[in-house]
């Protein structure tokens, strides 16, 4: 299998409604769960199955995913042989320049990664959708389907996505429930509790039907994007199935479903859910010492990072790596980056701290389950509450 795939990771991802978090990291980049980013949930499924590369398509800086993934060896793609890490960033900021010869290089970009490849089958994904997919199941199916392009799906409630949120959801034949028939925008259904079939912004498609979808694509200015090669599959009449995806999915499109997916795992059921299926989530490797608990803290169901200094209560929460929480600190329902300082006295209850922050003694913070204080990266908390902001 380790010739077969051809992997395009589609980075070019919304985050307006994740900034500050956003600020100065692609939706990639995001840290997850104490010690993960979003993106190695879809590299690790290419682990899986031993894809020698992978071609990264980032809409801004790609500085901090380029830190965490280096060569790849991580998920075995520094292979000298065909393989790497192939990585194009400022998509956007190219594409809002209308340069014409950058409108091209987009798409030879694309079709140089593929053509050159060994590859049978183009496999496209994207970060934005936290999940552990099965890729030699998907593609088992896609052979005997003798398909096309297959489509991951997800069966969901309206309620699990924004009200104007930007994904679709697939229209099924009736003749045959696995055969997609259309796509359409999710905020066509309005009722939360009635069910939709949500694209997963994942397939994989032959290599010859992605070349010809890249052809037309050029030609027509469409972006390479799972929902515009599902309106092409569609008419020209080439077969496209859906695979339906069964395991944990959050949809990470604004601060309140990253901060509800990061709540998600201190619940068991659905951390093994995602961490526990049979595909290992993989990560870059960081060894330092183990988190210490002070003589008088207090935990109660929170999990940490290593190379934390823990002395005060920390309740229903996630703390990343070399972070310290002075005594009588009190943390409620909250994420608490890499390398930040609490001070003793602090009552911090719905609140994201972003990598950096220093909260000084005596801060008080409280934001709501719908809508956590977010504290930008290298801030700075007073006593009376004021935020100072990096820079």
């Amino acid at each position: 299998m380790r010739t077969k795939i051809a992997p395009i990771l589609n980075l070019v991802e919304e985050n307006e409604n994740l900034k500050p978090l956003t600020n100065r990291r692609p939706v990639a980049s995001l840290p997850f769960a104490c010690r993960y980013r979003l993106v190695d949930f879809p590299f690790s499924s290419l682990s899986s199955i031993e894809a020698p590369s992978a071609a990264l398509f980032i809409s801004g800086s790609g500085h901090s995913l380029y830190d965490h993934i280096r060569s790849g060896a991580t998920w075995g793609l520094e292979s000298s042989v065909g393989g790497g890490v192939f990585t194009h960033s400022h998509i956007n900021l190219k594409a809002e320049l209308e340069d014409p010869q950058y409108q091209g290089n987009y798409y030879d970009d694309h079709y140089h990664y593929v053509s050159r490849s060994h590859a049978e089958y183009v496999m496209i994904m994207g970060s934005n959708m936290l999940s552990n997919i099965r890729l030699d199941s998907l593609l088992r199916f896609h052979e005997k389907k003798d398909s096309d392009a297959t489509v991951i799906y997800k069966k969901i409630k309206r309620s699990e996505v924004r009200e104007d949120s930007i994904h679709s959801a697939l229209i099924m034949s009736e003749k045959d429930n696995d055969k997609i028939e259309g796509i359409r925008p999710v905020t066509d259904t309005t009722d939360p509790n009635d069910s939709l079939l949500l694209n997963m912004e994942m397939m994989i498609l032959s290599k010859d039907a992605f070349l010809n979808y890249l052809f037309k694509a050029k030609k027509e200015n469409l972006d390479v994007s799972v929902k515009h090669i599902i309106t092409y599959c569609h008419g020209s009449e080439h077969n496209i199935y859906g695979y339906e995806y069964t395991g944990y999915l959050k949809v990470i499109e604004d601060i309140g479903s990253y901060y509800q997916a990061n709540m998600d795992m201190l619940n068991e059921d659905n951390f093994n859910s995602l961490f526990y299926r049979s595909n290992p989530v993989l990560t870059k490797l960081k060894n330092s010492a183990p988190t210490y608990y002070g003589k008088h803290a207090e935990i109660n169901n929170a999990q940490f990072a290593n190379d934390c200094e823990v002395y005060g209560k920390v309740e229903n929460s996630l703390v990343f790596r070399k972070v310290t929480i002075a005594e009588d600190a009190h943390i409620e329902d909250s994420i608490i980056m890499q390398d930040s300082c609490i001070e003793e006295d602090v009552h911090l209850k719905y609140v994201i701290l972003d990598k950096h922050v220093y909260v000084k003694r005596g801060a008080k913070l409280e934001g709501t389950p719908d809508e956590p204080i977010v504290v930008a990266k290298d801030s700075v908390i007073y006593e009376d509450g004021t935020i100072e902001e990096g820079e």
